[in-house]
């Protein structure tokens, strides 16, 4: 037991630095520093060429090609000479879409959604790892309270069984309450055994998260920016929830997935030009050169009945994106509630659990006097230290409860944030200047 103990106590000590930390210092450090969060920046970065590679099909396209080739010609007719060809080409072709029945125009809207998505889906995991940050700190806290708590009850009932075993030595109690006292004193013992291992992976929850152990980590200051009323919740959650605003971008794409593959059916205008010369290596006279621009309209005829096939997929895509942006609001609306509710309880359990530990302390003073004047027994002791145990480990639970409620609104809401270099999104999506 002592040696579980003093590995325990030896790892909290290595984590435990000197200086203080606050959770916004927390968020922070997580954003700018989590895997998880910077391959989700990568994929949006990824997401934001879809513009320019959108806009591509309206620019002039150019194309340069050159070969040379050598040939011999043989034959077993002897009036024939055999002869060698050694002959260059070069060419220079540009193109240019002058009407493309709106598929350009629908695959920029497609762009333009799939960006606001990914940015949607990029808030999200960020608000997502904030919020996973926020219970990682007040876990610890929680942890850090817990075992201060059963460090206390340890130290309270090894004072007790001491004093239950001078008054056994006395002939004033019984070897019961001897054997009572130690059974709650082992008992103490391996409780914060226990406690010490769950603050010992609360660290390294924290740590995968932050990215470096806890350091000090201050009581979290009370959130910033709650709505006043549930009511209003409910309207912010509207124009800031990324869940909602992912879901209304799947709903732009898919309407403008199907525009681009109707698009696919219709006609196409494109003006073209080239210029071309060649030659050969062994006669400038044969050096030619061409050159040509034109017009090139195209429309589809038949095509088995892909195009009009996969028209009808998108519609039902965006059927199915329209339902689903319903079934979103649905879930934002229940969550906003529940974290509304939650929060609520969470403030009327900290008052609850605040006085339960001053009713507790007060009552746990008076028995241990009224038992030095032989009013109470050692088990009626005993009994009161384990409420006043209860009571502190209630509060820690709703000390940490109250702490993740406030942050779990706001990012229900869609509100959470922190100031981070590095880890903020560029809300500009403008093609580069042009």
């Amino acid at each position: 037991m002592r040696l579980v103990i003093a590995s325990l106590a030896a790892l909290i000590a290595a984590t435990a630095p000197a200086s203080a930390e606050t959770l916004a210092e927390s968020m922070v450090s997580a954003v700018e520093s989590n895997p998880t969060l910077a391959a989700q920046r990568q994929r949006l970065n990824a997401t934001r060429e879809a513009l320019p590679q959108a806009w591509a099909a309206a620019l002039p396209q150019v194309s340069l090609s050159a070969g040379a080739t050598a040939g011999d010609r043989d034959s077993d007719n002897p009036a024939l000479e055999e002869d060698r060809d050694e002959t260059w080409t070069a060419n220079a072709n540009v193109s240019q879409l002058l009407f493309g029945s709106g598929r350009v125009i629908a695959s920029t809207r497609a762009a333009r959604a799939q960006i606001a998505g990914a940015v949607a889906d990029y808030e999200l995991a960020q608000q997502t790892l904030l919020l996973d940050v926020t219970r990682a700190y007040a876990d610890v806290r929680q942890a850090q309270a817990v075992v201060a708590a059963r460090e206390q009850t340890v130290s309270n009932l090894s004072r007790l069984l001491e004093y239950a075993q001078a008054q056994f030595d006395a002939g004033v109690v019984t070897r019961t309450d001897v054997a009572q006292a130690q059974a709650r004193y082992a008992q103490a013992r391996t409780q914060l055994v226990q406690a010490q291992g769950t603050m010992a992976a609360a660290v390294q929850a924290y740590q995968r998260l932050v990215g470096r152990p806890p350091s000090g980590l201050t009581a979290p200051t009370p959130a910033t920016g709650l709505p006043s009323d549930l009511p209003t919740a409910l309207d912010l959650s509207v124009d800031n929830s990324p869940v909602l605003i992912g879901a209304q971008a799947d709903t732009r794409l898919a309407d403008a997935n199907v525009d681009v593959a109707a698009a696919q059916g219709r006609v196409n205008v494109t003006l073209e030009g080239g210029f071309g010369t060649g030659g050969d290596f062994n006669d400038d006279a044969l050096e030619s050169t061409s050159d040509s621009v034109g017009v090139r309209v195209s429309v589809p005829l038949f095509e088995g009945g892909a195009i009009r096939s996969r028209t009808r997929a998108q519609r039902a895509l965006r059927s199915a994106a329209n339902l689903d942006l319903a079934s979103a609001q649905r879930n934002v609306q229940e969550a906003v509630t529940n974290a509304w509710t939650g929060l609520a309880s969470a403030r009327a359990a900290v008052e609850s659990a605040r006085e339960q530990v001053a009713a507790a302390e007060l009552a746990y003073e008076g028995v241990t006097l009224e038992q030095e004047t032989g009013l109470r027994s050692t088990v009626e002791v005993l009994d009161q230290e384990a409420d006043l145990l209860t009571a502190r480990i209630a509060l820690a639970q709703a000390e940490r409860d109250l702490v993740v409620a406030e942050r779990q609104l706001l990012a229900a809401v869609g509100i959470l944030s922190v100031q981070a270099g590095g880890g903020g999104v560029i809300e500009d999506d403008d093609l580069r200047g042009r």
